[in-house]
């Protein structure tokens, strides 16, 4: 009795069995005939005439069309620090301060030899103006004034440093507190009054570009549009690359120096032409191809590129305006099978 249940469930179990892969058996038929009744389902493009432009990418930093990096002129302790990174500054306006004591410096000397010669040349030309004394005595004092001040200017120029510009810093490289060496970089000011970048280019590309061409630099999502301004004349031995320097009028906030943006540089453009993405071209033996939707069918035809950016094409032969090129659904198609469009909502 015990046999016959087991076969019994046994029977049951390989009739279930069975009937599951028929009923996916089924479904795959009828799936396979939803595509022969209503076709395979695509999404198109309707060609039509388009404006092109070709440029050559780089990377590059982005910096101030005037930028400048001021050092320390002496070793000694920072005691202030005026200002921080992003801060506005004009031209002469304190930056950072060094001990007034500071032995290299000899501040307090050349600063009392000044106030001591000034008196002097105060008094010895009023005595000048009243005749009572020649140009030579005068000249020799006027002398020593000139030789005092420009003593104690280098001296301040030392321990008073100061914005050589006019702009933004943009870099403080020392902390109060910090000791430093004479050559060593402080701190860096660009200028509000645009960017710049300088452009390593091959020489298998140096000879489409040219000077006043235009110059696009985007970072993140912030757009600018420049101009080359100078193009060097020989090949970096060591990079074995040219130098191009390009300049971008203005400035924004959302766009901070030093970031490095892709710097496009247009060498090419074209207007009423026919454009296709790079996925939507399908190349075969040497050929480049795309699907058409001709009358609810797929047709594969042949066609010839043009200028590119590596992202679209320029379809110079092959194609015609109203056509509608197939860019979702290839892998499902073959030439002649029965397509349905579908439509963006």
């Amino acid at each position: 009795m015990k046999k016959k249940r087991i076969y019994l469930i046994v029977a049951l179990g390989v009739l279930l069995m069975i009937s599951a892969c028929g009923k996916k058996q089924d479904e795959s038929k009828s799936f396979d005939q939803l595509h022969d009744e209503l076709g395979i389902p695509v999404r198109v493009q309707e060609i039509v005439p388009t404006d092109f432009e070709q440029y050559l990418r780089y990377n590059a930093t982005l910096s101030g069309i005037q930028e400048t990096t001021t050092q320390a002129m002496l070793s000694d302790v920072v005691t202030e620090i005026k200002v921080k990174v992003g801060d506005r500054v004009n031209k002469d306006d304190l930056i950072l301060t060094f001990p007034q004591n500071s032995p290299s410096a000899q501040y307090h000397q050349a600063k009392t030899a000044f106030e001591s010669i000034e008196a002097t040349h105060a008094r010895m030309s009023r005595l000048k103006e009243q005749g009572a004394i020649s140009q030579q005595d005068f000249d020799n004092v006027d002398t020593q004034y000139k030789v005092a001040q420009a003593n104690l200017a280098s001296s301040e120029q030392m321990i008073f440093v100061r914005a050589p510009i006019s702009g933004v810093v943009t870099d403080i490289m020392v902390n109060v507190s910090d000791r430093t060496y004479p050559g060593q970089n402080l701190f860096t000011i660009s200028s509000t009054n645009g960017y710049k970048a300088v452009i390593m280019i091959p020489d298998t590309e140096i000879s489409r570009v040219k000077k006043g061409g235009t110059v696009r630099a985007t970072w993140g999502d912030v757009s600018i549009n420049g101009r080359v301004t100078a193009i060097a004349m020989a090949m970096d031995p060591m990079r074995k690359a040219f130098r191009v320097e390009a300049e971008f009028p203005g400035y924004r906030q959302d766009l901070s120096f030093g970031v490095t943006a892709e710097v496009g540089m247009l060498v090419a453009s074209k207007q009423d032409i026919f454009v296709l993405e790079r996925q939507n071209i399908i190349r075969q033996n040497g050929e480049n191809y795309v699907w058409l939707a001709n009358d609810l069918s797929a047709r594969k035809v042949k066609v010839s590129l043009g200028l590119s950016d590596l992202l679209r094409y320029e379809i110079t032969e092959g194609l015609q305006e109203g056509d509608l090129v197939i860019t979702e659904g290839l892998k499902s198609i073959s030439e002649g099978v029965k397509i349905r469009i579908i439509e963006d909502k």
